[in-house]
């Protein structure tokens, strides 16, 4: 499942693409992309879901 992250860092917005991954048993999340601090559009969105499926 590919999904955009908004994460906060002092105060200020930044967005990644991640992508949750099974590893030993365990579901772990990992950052395929950085997207910056600006919300991607949603078709944006779409694609880079699309791209990281």
């Amino acid at each position: 499942m590919v999904f955009v992250r908004e994460k906060q860092v002092k105060g200020k917005t930044y967005y990644y693409l991640v992508k949750s991954v099974r590893e030993q048993g365990r579901v772990r999340q990992k950052n395929i992309q950085y997207l910056g601090s600006e919300k991607p559009s949603e078709d944006e969105i779409r694609r880079l879901k699309n791209k990281g499926d």
